[in-house]
């Protein structure tokens, strides 16, 4: 309950959703494919997953990103290159997928500008005057 009631929940939905949304498309034998750059295979990979690092970024405060930002980024960074390793094992269980290496180094890619924003984002936010 105190978890509930300290907000932290509020913070950790948002990854636990983008992660939900990564896994039930995966499931997919066959994922609808948009028109233009974002039909390409790879840049999906990409957003997806700086959308889930960013998202896994809310799980520190500000004071950890502005005191530790390496230590948060390390963590951030770990944690969605281990789930996209995982998404990708998981897809070999898919028929009509596979997994692929490829997938992953996008996924890992997506991964590192996500945390790279949410580190300048922090950096700013950070060194913003306190209003009284």
């Amino acid at each position: 309950m105190g978890l509930i009631r300290s907000g932290k929940l509020l913070y950790k939905l948002p990854a636990l959703l983008i992660s939900g949304i990564i896994w039930f498309l995966s499931s997919r034998q066959v994922l609808p494919t948009p028109k233009g750059i974002l039909g390409f295979d790879k840049v999906q990979h990409l957003l997806a997953y700086l959308v889930l690092a960013m998202t896994v970024g809310l799980w520190f405060s500000l004071h950890q990103w502005t005191r530790r930002p390496w230590r948060c980024a390390a963590w951030v960074v770990a944690i969605a290159v281990v789930y996209g390793i995982s998404d990708e094992l998981h897809q070999t269980f898919v028929p009509g997928r596979d997994g692929n290496v490829w997938d992953w180094v996008a996924d890992t890619l997506g991964a590192l500008i996500g945390t790279g924003l949410v580190m300048l984002s922090a950096r700013k936010l950070g060194s913003m005057p306190r209003r009284s």
